[in-house]
């Protein structure tokens, strides 16, 4: 393709429209350095004072480049904002070691000490680059000599072969912007699909054409002030997903004087690269060393669900995740040697045992949620980043992923519950719902006796089922028994655990269960003949998490989420009910959610029932108002006490 582009143009030398950074490198406004809050938002800890960026191609007689020029200079408010400091830079490469570079890099440090600007500037050597996926290295660094009041500014201009990844700019931050400008200088033989995302709108936009030697550059020029901090909300993806951007997809290439070239393609094209891709289908369908081992693992096996089981878990537990999240597989014959590797490795890696056992086994690659939702009008294999099995078996297809040790076949990891899937299969096409029926569900059972100074004595019983089950289990084997009871412990000061026993903790397939034998010092409040108790000596929902009167984005659980909450009371001698609280039932339209609150009395017993459940994973903004009130009502109801009175 680049060849194709110069000489096409072989008689240009092309230089960028000539826009510069709004302001000089170094020539920090006094008033910059005297800041001692924004504004615009007197709680923020950091402030990006200007964020400047400008992509453009060059082309010369030998070569094509993608060229991204950056300046940004923040002002560091208060010590939560001193992480402003760490900056990192993603380096795409391809595998035949083609890479981004950097040049014409500065970082400096500005203090106001004693009047006069004292500048620290970063040393070379501490700049370091690390691994983030296959395709992308992190250039990180981190400013030196950086404390309350300081100023940092960088620039840097990227240099890049890869002219179809036009670089998309994103205005908004976790801290507020003062001011966001982006040039982005397309020319006329590159056919652009553009979008914006967000909330916010530009306080400017314009387009200029702009006369080259052959062509035309647009240049496509944003402005946007005052932008406020980007809140994360509980219960989202990835902020990527609704910070205001805007974003490029390169459709075609419609060089002069050569045939039309297509970038973007269609999700069918990427289906069938992948099938054919040696580190995907070809190793899926190859990699025939797997046989003999296929074999042993299922021998004796005569139920298709049994050979499944049999091999999901031997690749469980011979093979280690590293973390990486990825779509593509090294040769698997080193993958198994190495017993590690990226989530392409060890699903790539199954499928291919799958198939050798006669499985019929498709794939389907994803976006995870901290990768962002899949915009599928725009075909781009860069909104995907993570793959997992499909297997066909009556009376419904069954998800697998063999990156978790806890994970039972048929149940994705919370990470891949993000909108749809691409199936990648020789039969199969389309794409599949990545919603599972796998709740979220904890059942909290106590039997306690209270006594007449407000101590609490008996047995806590806590059973896990589904998302709940398996982060239970990964906590627990990662970190030791003794260290899940200090953590289980942290909160509960008054609390004496005399006996603890687990249940089921490698036994996936069932619920994993805890019982603790415990005393309660402090959970009631005694005042003269009065006890007051907390019918919730643990699971109670205190706060609400939606703290924000309105919100502009989806609230995505993820997984169906259930909290049931069982306690009996046995009063003590000479004491009598004086106030219970009522029982309450809420549910939301169409039962998104129910919350059911029941007390009951038989002689000196008290027994509290409690069950929450949101039984729809998404509710979109127009529902938000009403969520947020059914949360606010289950706290209240949650927050009413029982009352004791002496005889």
């Amino acid at each position: 393709m680049k060849n194709l582009l110069v000489v096409a143009l072989l008689a240009s030398s092309i230089t960028a429209f000539s826009q510069k950074s709004p302001s000089k490198f170094g020539d920090i406004p006094m008033p910059d350095l005297t800041m001692t809050s924004y504004a615009q938002d007197t709680s923020a800890s950091a402030v990006v004072l200007m964020d400047y960026g400008k992509a453009y191609i060059s082309i010369n007689s030998v070569s094509i480049s993608l060229n991204f020029e950056c300046h940004v200079r923040i002002k560091v408010l208060k010590k939560d904002g001193l992480d402003a400091a760490d900056i990192e830079i993603p380096l795409y490469h391809n595998s035949s070691g083609d890479e981004e570079k950097v040049s014409s890099f500065k970082a400096v440090t500005y203090n106001l000490e004693n009047g006069k600007v004292v500048e620290s500037k970063l040393e070379k050597s501490a700049i370091f680059k690390e691994k983030f996926n296959r395709n992308i290295n992190v250039q990180k660094f981190t400013f030196p000599n950086v404390k309350e009041g300081s100023v940092i500014e960088y620039s840097y201009t990227k240099m890049s072969d890869f002219v179809t990844n036009f670089p998309n700019w994103q205005f908004q931050r976790e801290i507020p912007v003062r001011h966001s400008e982006y040039w982005a200088l397309i020319p006329d033989f590159f056919v652009m699909e553009k979008y914006m995302q967000g909330y916010l709108s530009p306080t400017s936009f314009e387009i200029t054409p702009k006369s080259q030697s052959g062509y035309t550059d647009n240049a496509h020029h944003w402005i946007m002030k005052d932008v406020p901090a980007f809140k994360e909300e509980p219960f989202m993806t990835s902020e990527d997903d609704y910070v205001s951007k805007i974003n490029f997809a390169l459709a075609y290439i419609n060089f002069p004087g050569t045939p039309s070239r297509e970038i973007m393609g269609s999700w069918e094209k990427l289906r069938t690269r992948m099938l054919e891709s040696d580190a995907f289908g070809k190793a899926i369908t190859g990699s025939n060393f797997l046989k003999k081992t296929v074999d042993e693992i299922i021998a004796g096996k005569t139920e298709p669900m049994q050979k499944v089981e049999a091999i999901f878990n031997y690749v469980k537990q011979n093979m280690e995740w590293d973390g990486t999240r990825d779509m593509y597989a090294d040769p698997l014959k080193k993958v198994l040697e190495a017993k590690k590797g990226t989530a392409g490795d060890i699903n790539v890696l199954l499928a291919s045992m799958l198939e050798k056992a006669g499985i019929e086994v498709d794939m389907v690659v994803l976006s995870t949620r901290d990768h962002g939702f899949v915009r599928q009008q725009y075909p781009m294999e860069s909104q995907l980043n993570y793959a997992v099995c499909l297997v066909r078996l009556d009376p419904k297809p069954l998800f697998l992923d063999a990156t978790e040790d806890f994970t039972p076949p048929g149940v994705l990891p919370e990470r891949c519950l993000n909108g749809e899937g691409l199936l990648i299969s020789a039969k199969n096409t389309g794409w599949i719902p990545l919603d599972s029926k796998t709740k979220s569900r904890t059942v909290y059972s106590a039997d306690l006796n209270v006594s007449s100074t407000g101590e609490l004595t008996g047995k806590l019983n806590i059973s896990r089922d589904g998302y709940d089950a398996i982060q239970m289990r990964t906590k627990y084997h990662s970190k030791g028994e003794a260290e899940y009871l200090k953590d289980f412990l942290a909160k509960k000061a008054s609390w004496e655990v005399d006996k603890t026993e687990f249940q089921n903790l490698k036994e996936i397939d069932k619920s994993v269960k805890e019982v603790h034998e415990l005393e309660i010092s402090e959970h009631t409040s005694v005042a003269g003949d009065v006890i007051y108790i907390n019918p919730f000596v643990i699971g109670q929902q205190e706060k609400n998490p939606f703290t924000l009167d309105k919100r502009e984005y989806p609230v995505d659980y993820g997984s169906l989420q259930e909290v049931v909450y069982t306690c009996k009371f046995v009063l003590p001698e000479g004491y009598a009910v004086d106030e219970l609280p009522q029982a309450k039932v809420l549910v939301l339209p169409g039962n998104a959610g129910k919350y059911l609150y029941n007390v009951s009395q038989m002689d000196n017993l008290i027994s509290i029932t409690s069950s929450f459940q949101i039984n729809r994973p998404i509710f979109v903004q127009g529902e938000y108002a009403n969520l947020r009130e059914f949360y606010n009502q289950v706290v209240a109801k949650q927050a009413e006490q029982i009352v004791l009175k002496k005889k």
